[in-house]
């Protein structure tokens, strides 16, 4: 029989984890006459979670392992080694095994019953006090085990909401950049389609073109053949050379032919053909056939033919300056920066606007400025974006004005005005970002990326863009280098490509 251990020749407080055990169980064996040890080989379970224990495992030699199944997933929590006390928890509380236990090696242990324990701990005030200090000790373990699984997860917490702000950021990013490929790729498409538009719209533009000016040239050569010839000649050159009057003016002239020949409906129909005096009317009339009701028949009929052709010949100019603005604009064959002019840019961006200037004032205030290393199809899409959102503030009337400076040879400054409503304080600071639109969600046009791409543009070539607005008054300031973005912006924005 082993000697009892006498707890009050040392104090409890001063002895490790390990020696108290080694007291626990060499009382134990005193108190209980040396019990039998077991053997267990390993992968034996001793016990499972919420199993009713009935007493402690004491571990002589040996390892086990304390386990959990958590959404049927084995977790491991512990492995407990040699001079151990298993079913403490159990013990103290008087409950079922929190853990199961299963023997990682061979196990030498000595098993004791809660009756044998009950026993022991009646006949040995030592062995009470060995206990209490175990359980203390254990339940101080398990606390400072606690303390530092919570740090470890507020660790991980901070960890994972970085990681999901990260996330969260490059998630932004890809819809970005996922939002400006679609955007670029549909303006690739559109300028594709605009320039195969454009091509076709400029050969048979160009033979309506020939073809006014030679009936012109045909009819004049005609006229000469004719008993009426010079009147035709002059009525015809009048009427396809000779601008249109506007309607205040005919009214004046109208007024003041009906004076000299008291006749108001002659008058009118002599001023619509471009005939402001008796004396004038007289000139044209002189060599033309007929009555005078037949002279100015013939005479109006003259002039209809060289209005209808001085019509036909403005709208085939103005088809072809609109095409050849529309290929400036696009610019399908000139993909890379280049030495460009802003102010061309922006009147070929205009030119394209037309149907939308009806009732818009424009005020150029445009100053010598040198052209500027940049891609003109982008920076056209940067003032198509602006003016189209200023049209917009405006619906389409009132006053738009674009200025144009140079700053000390290195910079160059576009403001785009409008006298629209202006933009709240709150919204101003939003513009920019990605899909935002004050049209209640409803985007005409595109993906409601306007600004976002404009921007990002604006940021590729190096330069930078503001907005100040009030009621009345909307100004978008573009700034851009003259020599072209750096190379370390290039370098990212290849990057950022890649």
């Amino acid at each position: 029989m082993s000697e009892a251990f006498n707890p009050l020749q040392i104090g409890l407080l001063n002895l490790s984890d390990e020696e108290i055990e080694d007291g626990l169980i060499s009382e134990l064996d005193f108190q209980l006459n040396s019990p039998p040890r077991l053997s267990i080989e390993p992968g034996v379970t001793l016990f499972e979670e919420e199993q009713q224990l009935n007493g402690i495992w004491i571990l002589l030699d040996g390892q086990v392992e304390l386990y959990r199944k958590v959404n049927g997933e084995k977790i491991i929590f512990h492995s407990r080694t040699a001079g151990r006390i298993l079913g403490l928890i159990a013990l103290a509380r008087n409950s079922r095994a929190v853990f199961s236990c299963v023997a990682k090696t061979p196990l030498k242990l000595l098993r004791v019953t809660n009756r044998e324990l009950d026993m022991a701990l009646q006949k040995s005030e030592s062995l009470r006090n060995l206990l209490i200090s175990v359980l203390l000790h254990s339940m101080g373990r398990r606390s400072k085990r606690l303390i530092e699984l919570q740090e470890q997860v507020l660790k991980l917490n901070k960890g994972i909401a970085a990681e999901h702000e990260q996330v969260v950021q490059t998630l932004e990013e890809l819809q970005k950049a996922q939002a400006m490929l679609v955007e670029s790729e549909k303006m690739a498409t559109l300028g594709q389609l605009s320039a195969g538009v454009a091509h076709e719209l400029n050969n048979p533009v160009a033979a309506i073109i020939r073809a006014s000016d030679f009936v012109h040239k045909d009819l004049l050569a005609l006229s000469n053949q004719m008993t009426d010839g010079h009147g035709m000649q002059e009525i015809l050159d009048r009427s396809f050379n000779t601008e249109s009057v506007s309607t205040r003016d005919q009214r004046a002239k109208r007024k003041e032919l009906t004076a000299e020949i008291n006749d108001s409906e002659l008058a009118e129909r002599m001023v619509k053909i471009g005939i402001h005096s008796v004396a004038e009317y007289g000139q044209l009339t002189k060599d033309v056939s007929g009555s005078a009701q037949e002279q100015l028949e013939k005479l109006e009929l003259y002039h209809q033919i060289g209005s209808s052709l001085r019509n036909i010949n403005s709208c085939a100019e103005r088809i072809s300056g609109i095409v050849q603005s529309l290929r400036s604009y696009i610019h399908a064959d000139s993909p890379d920066n280049g030495c460009i002019s802003i102010q061309r840019g922006l009147d070929d961006t205009l030119l394209l606007f037309s149907n939308r200037l009806r009732n818009v004032t424009i005020e150029k205030d445009y100053t010598d400025m040198p052209d500027i290393m940049a891609n003109a199809g982008e920076l056209n899409q940067v003032w198509t974006n602006i003016i189209s959102n200023a049209l917009d503030a405006m619906h389409n009337e009132g006053t738009l004005t674009i200025r144009t400076q140079s700053s000390n040879d290195e910079t160059v400054t576009v403001g785009i005005i409008d006298n629209g409503p202006g933009i709240s304080a709150e919204n101003i600071k939003k513009i920019f970002e990605l899909r935002f639109t004050t049209r209640q969600g409803r985007v005409d046009f595109g993906l409601g990326l306007g600004l976002s791409i404009t921007k990002n543009i604006i940021t590729r070539h190096g330069g930078s863009i503001d907005v100040t607005s009030e009621p009345g008054r909307t100004e978008f300031s573009v700034t851009l280098p003259i020599e072209g973005p750096s190379e370390t912006i290039l370098l990212s924005s290849q990057e950022n490509a890649s």
